[in-house]
């Protein structure tokens, strides 16, 4: 939400948008210092040390139209559970005693989720219609488009309780079933954990208007402030060899969406909300914990490819693969990034260093796991971060009538902040470059580019797994494993020990120590771009670099336009090569069969669709058909033109939509139609467009 997500999003064939790549990440093996060979094994069950059986959902959500939650009523119920405390921690500890309990009762997430919320509401005195809120928050989560989507072997969801009471089990089994005191320790976890999920739920709601306006200040700012004091309470009352898992409610919000779904709307709905309900500062925490997630979660994924295959960071199949899958990802980084540079440019001009470092950190952090793409070819991330259903409405398709598709709300906010994306980071580069050098991996510290992890919700699981034992560091926080401005031993020691429990094996947890060497390159790579953007260069009219690193452009070629003849194209179509079938996929197989597409099975092409892995994509008389954004790469950014033909109208108006700098303007005359550049110069679009009748 990478991920996914955590993230997840598009990530080793488990993928969905953001946050995906989520199982990607799953297994971080030591840095490969040798040349590269053979790609290593992984086991998945590592990553997020796996319970030992294939994860169910907690509840059956209805899917059921619900009423408002009420914010106010669920803020006092989870006061009343932090009044009773002890009483509670008493019954899940009793839960937790289940040594001699069949290994079936050990692994059901329904029945131990169901006995552990009972410890919360059949042993304190709830009332009637407190007992009704039993479930709300979850189930207008997942109604408000963040259900997880079910993936085999990986639990996709928010921290939850149950999931960890089964990996507890696990690990007990495997070593020694812990007396009473330890149970305590552990029960006091998972209070803690039930507390935060919860306030993941409510964060999402700050904004949503409830009953009576109920509260004592029900707007988005004074709900924040009461669940920054529900999580001091929470603190207050763990235990002092409890973890403190997150300290700033702000970062509750990005940690509530890093589950992998189906939904990416929800995403920007969010993001809207974020600036236009909550004060500066409070917006201005929230993007900065965003834009460090979803960075250290494509990193992640990256780290997993190039241990997988046994291959460099700089790899063309790593690169194109993290490019090609995560839409969502890039399209949140750009509406982060604008803020943190805008305050990063106010901070340089006011003489603020704290405020400057801190942006310039999380700014370079975001950025690092494709500097290229964020700094110097940002005609290309342009149409990498467009998601053709999110940001082009099917109502404006239909409503503005065949040949005049034009963006849905979400996407003209995207396209504007694009184009401020692009003047903003044109004008900071060279003071970032000057200020970079201060995030350089220190050798024997921990630096956020050397942190892996698959979705954000899996570091919770981290640092609650590891409260398994008495002994474990409880001096860091959810935010510390961003901070770069700490890269003591100490904070590496910690990380290198949330996977150094007793049931692993010494010699598997020494294969996921901290990769010193991935974290330096990563850090080299940023440097290297970074370097190269500071140099001043001239710009054509659509802002694109003239330094030589031209970039191509897409010609579209109609047969839907009754002026336009595809038996003879005009000279300037007819010198331009047209693009080889290998970058369509189709499930129809008459394109096929004709050698137009390649051959790609219906469902994974629609779940591409939904996750934004294509520039644009339309059903044919026999399936569907997508055009693969791995062009943007490999034709476009080695600088060279293509033309396309046999788009319908629709579909050829979305590319222009989604690839706004990148299409030749074929007829002056017809510009004036077409959408404005995302570049400051004027429209670069072409007006021929649509398909010959297959």
């Amino acid at each position: 939400m990478l991920p996914s997500l955590l993230g997840a999003h598009p990530i080793s064939q488990l993928s969905n948008h953001h946050r995906a790549g989520v199982a990607a990440v799953l297994f971080l093996l030591e840095p490969i210092r040798r040349p590269f060979h053979a790609p290593i094994p992984l086991n998945p069950s590592l990553y997020s040390l796996w319970n030992g059986c294939r994860s169910i959902a907690g509840r059956i959500v209805t899917g059921k139209p619900l009423g408002p939650v009420p914010f106010q009523a669920n803020v006092e119920l989870l006061r009343l559970f932090l009044t009773n405390r002890e009483d509670i921690v008493e019954s899940i500890e009793a839960v937790l005693n289940a040594q001699r309990k069949p290994i079936r009762y050990l692994r059901d997430h329904s029945l131990l989720s169901r006995h552990f919320e009972d410890c919360f509401f059949a042993r304190t005195a709830v009332t009637a219609s407190q007992t009704r809120l039993r479930g709300q928050l979850e189930e207008a989560h997942w109604a408000g488009g963040f259900r997880p989507r079910q993936v085999q072997d990986l639990h996709n969801d928010l921290i939850h309780p149950a999931e960890m009471m089964i990996r507890g089990f696990h690990c007990w089994q495997q070593t020694r079933w812990p007396g009473r005191n330890g149970r305590m320790h552990y029960a006091h976890t998972l209070f803690n954990l039930y507390v935060i999920r919860c306030l993941l739920f409510l964060s999402i709601r700050l904004w949503v208007a409830c009953p009576n306006g109920e509260g004592p200040d029900s707007s988005a700012t004074g709900r924040l402030a009461e669940i920054q004091g529900l999580l001091d309470e929470l603190w207050r009352s763990s235990p002092a060899n409890q973890p403190v898992i997150v300290r700033d409610a702000r970062w509750l919000i990005p940690l509530a969406q890093s589950s992998i779904t189906d939904e990416l709307a929800p995403y920007f709905e969010v993001a809207q909300h974020i600036t236009e309900t909550l004060q500066k500062a409070d917006a201005l925490e929230i993007r900065k914990a965003h834009v460090r997630m979803i960075g250290g979660h494509l990193t992640s994924q990256i780290r997993y490819y190039c241990t997988k295959e046994g291959v460099s960071i700089n790899e063309h199949s790593v690169v194109l693969r993290t490019r090609t899958s995560n839409a969502l990802d890039f399209a949140l980084l750009v509406q982060g990034l604008v803020e943190l540079l805008k305050a990063y440019d106010c901070a340089f001009e006011s003489g603020d260093e704290r405020m400057r470092l801190d942006m310039a950190g999380a700014i370079c952090q975001g950025i690092s796991a494709d500097p290229e793409l964020f700094l110097n070819r940002v005609d290309l991330l342009s149409a990498y971060s467009m998601i053709e259903h999110v940001f082009i409405a099917p109502r404006a398709i239909e409503e503005a009538g065949e040949g005049h598709v034009v963006y849905s709300p979400a996407g003209q906010r995207h396209v504007q902040l694009l184009k401020e994306y692009r003047a903003l980071i044109d004008r900071l580069i060279k003071s970032l470059r000057d200020d970079f050098p201060r995030f350089r991996p220190v050798d024997g510290g921990c630096s956020p580019y050397g942190v892996i992890f698959g979705l954000p919700s899996h570091l919770i699981e981290h640092m609650a797994l590891k409260a398994l034992q008495h002994d474990a560091e409880t001096r860091f926080s959810l935010e510390d494993v961003f901070d770069d401005r700490d890269t003591s031993a100490a904070k590496l020691a910690w990380v290198n020990g949330w996977r150094k429990l007793p049931h692993i094996d010494p010699e598997v947890q020494r294969l996921y120590d901290y990769p010193q060497q991935f974290a330096e390159d990563v850090y080299h790579r940023l440097e290297s771009e970074l370097s190269e953007a500071s140099l001043a260069k001239p710009r054509d009219s659509n802002g694109a670099p003239c330094d030589g690193s031209t970039t191509g452009r897409l010609y579209i070629v109609s047969g839907d336009d009754p002026e336009f003849d595809l038996e003879k194209p005009d000279s300037k179509a007819s010198v331009i090569p047209e693009l080889p079938a290998r970058y369509f996929h189709s499930s129809d197989r008459q394109i096929v069969a004709a050698h137009k597409a390649e051959p790609y099975d219906r469902a994974q092409l629609l779940a591409g669709r939904r996750e934004g892995h294509f520039l644009v994509s339309y059903e044919t008389p026999g399936g569907w058909i997508a055009l693969k954004k791995d062009l943007l790469t490999e034709v476009l950014g080695a600088g060279r033109d293509a033309r396309i033909v046999g788009l319908p109208l629709d579909a050829a108006q979305v590319l222009r939509l989604v690839c706004t700098d990148l299409v030749i303007p074929e007829n002056v005359a017809d510009q004036a139609s077409v959408p404005p550049s995302i570049g400051n110069a004027g429209p670069v679009i072409a007006t021929a467009s649509s398909e010959a009748k297959k």
